[in-house]
C-alpha cells in the first residue's frame, strides 16, 4: 500500500492488487464507515461487491484511532475509441466530513494511478448523488484544460462531450440511453455513493429534480484530453493539499 498523511491527521492509501485487499478488513471498514452516521442504507454496496472487484481502491483512516474514515472504489473501463476511469462507488463517515475527503481521493487515485502507469485522461461517475456531482463538477473547474458534461451553465451542447458521454453510458450498460441534454442515464444502475437529497447548489438541484426519476443515474465526465499531463498532475496534487 501507498501512504499519504495529511494535514487534518488522517492516512490515505492506495490500493490496487489482490494481496493488498487482502490485508483490509471489509467487516470493519463497513462497521467504521456505518458508526454514527444517520443515513439510511448507507452502504447498500458494501455487501454486494467485495473490493476484489474493484481495480483502484483508495481507503482513509485515522492516524490516532485506526478507524476507516473514508472510502473510493474505481474500476479500468473502455469504450470502442478510449480508455476511461470508472468511479464506482465513495463514502465519507459522518465524523470526518466538511474536509473535502471524495475531492482529495479522486485527486489522489489520479496521482497514484498516473505514478504506476499512464494517468487517466477520461474519468466517469454515474450517480443519483447529488453533492458527488457537485464535486465531479468542482474538479472540472480546478484542473486545467478540463471539458465537463454535462454542463447545466452552458444554453449548448458540446457535441464531442456529448457523443463521448453516450459511448461511456454504451461501455457502461448496453441497455443505458442517455439524454445528451441532461447527462441523465435511464435505466437502473448501480449507485455510486449515498443518496444524498440537495447538494446546497440551487442550478444541480433543479438540474436533479428536474431530469431524474428513481431508476435514473446522472452521468458526469472530466476529459483532460485537452490539457497537458505535467499540468494536470499539479493541479491534482493541488487538490489533494488544498483545504
Amino acid at each position: 500500500m501507498d501512504h499519504v498523511l495529511t494535514e487534518y491527521g488522517l492516512r490515505l492509501s492506495y490500493v490496487r492488487n489482490p494481496k493488498a485487499y487482502e490485508e483490509l478488513d471489509q467487516d470493519r471498514i463497513l462497521d467504521d464507515l456505518s458508526d454514527d452516521t444517520s443515513d439510511v442504507d448507507p452502504l447498500p454496496w458494501f455487501g454486494r461487491h467485495g473490493l476484489t472487484g474493484y481495480d483502484h481502491v483508495v481507503v482513509v483512516t485515522d492516524r490516532s484511532s485506526g478507524r476507516y474514515r473514508a472510502f473510493l472504489a474505481a474500476n479500468d473501463r473502455a469504450t470502442q475509441r478510449e480508455e476511461f476511469l470508472c468511479l464506482e462507488t465513495a463514502f465519507v463517515a459522518a465524523a470526518a466530513r466538511g474536509q473535502n475527503l471524495t475531492r482529495r481521493m479522486i485527486a489522489f487515485a489520479m496521482l497514484r494511478v498516473g505514478g504506476i502507469a499512464q494517468m487517466p485522461t477520461i474519468i466517469a461517475a454515474c450517480t443519483r448523488n447529488p453533492q458527488y456531482y457537485r464535486i465531479m463538477r468542482g474538479l472540472a473547474h480546478r484542473i486545467t484544460g478540463t471539458t465537463f458534461f454535462p454542463n447545466p451553465a452552458s444554453n449548448t451542447i458540446d457535441f464531442h462531450a456529448a457523443t463521448l458521454a453516450q459511448r461511456i453510458a454504451r461501455a457502461l450498460g448496453a441497455n443505458h440511453r442517455l439524454q445528451a441534454t441532461s447527462g441523465t442515464v435511464r435505466g437502473r444502475m448501480t449507485a455510486t455513493g449515498y443518496s444524498a437529497p440537495i447538494s446546497y447548489d440551487p442550478e444541480i438541484d433543479l438540474l436533479f429534480s428536474r431530469q431524474m426519476r428513481p431508476a435514473d443515474r446522472m452521468l458526469s465526465v472530466l476529459d483532460f484530453r485537452g490539457g497537458d499531463e505535467a499540468t494536470i498532475l499539479d493541479d491534482a496534487r493541488r487538490i489533494y493539499r488544498s483545504r
